[in-house]
């Protein structure tokens, strides 16, 4: 079984989850830095507003939040990171295989999550260049009973254009901890990749039948 870090469990993931629900609407900036901020400034808007609206089902949630996951992150290149090294000993059978298992995977990771809002919000305080494709932008999640959680997302130009690439929930990368906990199980004996993407429908499996 793959372990759990704990900034995944409990309240640290559900309002992480707050704020990656819904597809970004266009929009224009002259700089990448800008466009990153308008980006994630137009997700958490939508997320609060649609998370505090007791007419959608969770159902509803959840399917905006595949959505929005499918147009908003680069979710081959996040693959082909937490993969790592084993991504180029792996057949392109299995490097298919694995990107659509571990998408599937992040969705489940935090469907449980989705109604576990309490009113928390998430605040936008600027964005950093990191080089020439991608920007960091800054934003707190604020919460009635409890300290802000920092909320960092990592933002890449690409030719479809501005894609998240990373979420860093209080200084911990959500890709480099999927990549650790990925190589930890490819690694052991007779597993390998495609032992991972087994595992990986274990889990799937396991969290649909809840």
């Amino acid at each position: 079984m793959l372990t759990k870090r704990k900034f995944f469990q409990g309240m640290l993931v559900a309002t992480a989850a707050l704020a990656v629900l819904f597809q970004p609407v266009a929009y224009a900036a002259e700089t990448k830095e800008q466009a990153a901020l308008a980006m994630v400034k137009n997700i958490g808007d939508e997320a609060v507003a649609t998370l505090a609206d007791t007419s959608l089902s969770d159902e509803q949630k959840q399917d905006r939040f595949e959505k929005f996951l499918d147009s908003s992150f680069d979710m081959n290149r996040i693959g082909r990171f937490v993969l790592g090294q084993y991504w180029r000993e792996a057949s392109e059978t299995e490097q298919s295989e694995f990107l659509k298992v571990f998408r599937d995977y992040m969705v489940t990771s935090y469907a449980d999550k989705i109604g576990s809002y309490s009113g928390e919000n998430l605040e936008i305080k600027d964005a950093t260049s990191l080089n020439d494709k991608e920007s960091l932008v800054h934003s707190l999640i604020t919460r009635p009973n409890g300290p802000p959680i920092k909320l960092d997302w990592r933002v890449r130009s690409t030719d479809q254009g501005a894609k998240i690439v990373d979420v860093i929930i209080e200084g911990i990368s959500m890709a480099q901890t999927h990549r650790s906990e990925f190589a930890s199980v490819v690694s052991q004996p007779g597993v390998g990749v495609e032992g991972l993407i087994n595992k990986l429908k274990e889990q799937i499996k396991t969290a649909s039948n809840k």
